[in-house]
């Protein structure tokens, strides 16, 4: 059976499976369809279902193993894709709030997807882009349509594109996250199916300046004081942290936000005194990252943008958060990891 006969029997099954009211069944014979065929309808079409599809199942604890030892690269706690576990992560979160993946994709695979981020940037300015690249999602409601409109304007502002907004783009980096056991990793770390965000799936393409971003913790923009369950995978799709902005990293445990000091332009802004004076107890590194490595970390986690004058290139990067649909923050869009 040719491949092209294969992916609409796949569409067949599918359309039988959405007549029947099972939309996440529908989901995976698409999926499956388009990995034989891409097709630019079909890939707007996975991308419309997994942000108007609800799924909340119940949560189930994950059990906690013994607490491994752990490995450090560049001080961070560091593991092979092919060994990562939960309790691996949870381990390194204790320790340094975070885990180093060196090497989670191979260089095709990072270049496909730094290509794909080039074809979403440059789609979404023109004045007919492109659908496959650049086309804005149907969302489920007034209120999420106007949420995402404003981490839109957001991104777009900041040198990025929402996942959202390119639908090939999504397809490949939603593919990559399940190849690789990423979202197999994010459902057993969290205890039950994650969900994505719509407004927090970033493609990034930052070019090199003479300022920094500011310090952070991503809890701030996600519903402060409010229990969230997260999982953040960035992933480098270049060379970064030396002649490309890389990311500063505050090596640490928190379970609190940093609040701003008195007078800071942004309630969410931690300053470089406040980092200084946790430099005597953690340390602050600014990692070399090589293309297709991965960072996992969670809401609590204080970093910034890493950006220095003598900088010339430009880094690509994927940021693309999981999170437990039991205690998924208010105020975001959810879709179907």
């Amino acid at each position: 059976m040719g491949v092209d006969i294969q992916a609409t029997d796949l569409d067949a099954a599918a359309k039988v499976a959405t007549d029947a009211g099972k939309p996440v069944e529908a989901l995976r014979q698409l999926i499956a369809a388009n990995r034989l065929a891409p097709k630019s309808e079909r890939e707007i079409l996975i991308r419309d279902l997994r942000l108007n599809t609800n799924l909340y199942g119940p949560r189930t604890p994950a059990s906690v193993g013994e607490a491994p030892t752990l490995r450090y690269e560049q001080e961070m706690p560091a593991c092979s894709m092919a060994d990562i576990t939960p309790d691996i992560v949870r381990a390194a979160f204790a320790e340094r709030g975070c885990i180093y993946i060196p090497g989670a994709l191979d260089k095709g695979t990072a270049d496909t997807l730094r290509t794909a981020i080039d074809n979403a940037q440059n789609a979404w300015p023109e004045e007919q882009p492109d659908p496959r690249w650049y086309s804005q999602p149907k969302m489920a409601s007034r209120e999420h349509a106007i949420q995402v409109a404003a981490a839109r304007d957001f991104a777009h502002r900041s040198e990025g594109t929402l996942a959202v907004d390119s639908p090939r783009a999504m397809f490949l980096i939603c593919d990559m996250l399940e190849r690789t056991g990423v979202s197999a990793l994010a459902e057993k770390y969290l205890g039950e199916a994650p969900v994505m965000s719509a407004d927090k799936f970033m493609l990034w393409r930052v070019g090199p300046g003479d300022s920094n971003g500011g310090w952070h913790q991503d809890g701030r923009f996600l519903g402060e004081g409010m229990k969230i369950a997260s999982l953040n995978i960035w992933t480098a799709l270049t060379d970064c942290g030396e002649s490309a902005p890389g990311m500063d990293l505050v090596l640490d445990n928190f379970n609190h936000y940093i609040m701003a000091e008195q007078g800071s332009h942004f309630d969410w802004a931690v300053s470089d005194a406040q980092v200084d004076e946790l430099r005597s107890r953690t340390p602050v590194v600014t990692p070399r990252f090589k293309a297709g490595d991965m960072l996992m970390f969670d809401h609590w986690f204080l970093h910034r943008t890493g950006r220095r004058p003598e900088m010339t290139d430009t880094r690509y990067a994927i940021e693309s958060w999981f999170f437990a649909p039991s205690v998924f923050p208010i105020g975001r869009s959810a879709m179907i990891a």
